[in-house]
């Protein structure tokens, strides 16, 4: 499935899809429900270079804080 046109964060949704998240789809930016709770909202057509790390370090965080719960 079609998440975003990166390729890299394109791989990265499916694997959380792929694990339980939920995605929802939008004109320009997308949400990622996380399975134990968190949102995650990205651009489906990112034009900073950055987004691809900055999306696994939210990713990383929103997992610290459901596994601390």
């Amino acid at each position: 499935m079609y998440y975003s046109k990166d390729k890299m964060l394109n791989k990265i949704i499916a694997d959380e899809v792929g694990s339980g998240a939920r995605f929802v789809h939008g004109k320009k930016h997308a949400k990622l429900l996380l399975a134990g709770g968190g949102l995650l909202v990205f651009s489906r057509t990112p034009s900073d270079r950055r987004t691809v790390r900055n999306v696994k370090a939210e990713l990383a965080r929103l997992h610290r804080r459901q596994a601390q719960a």
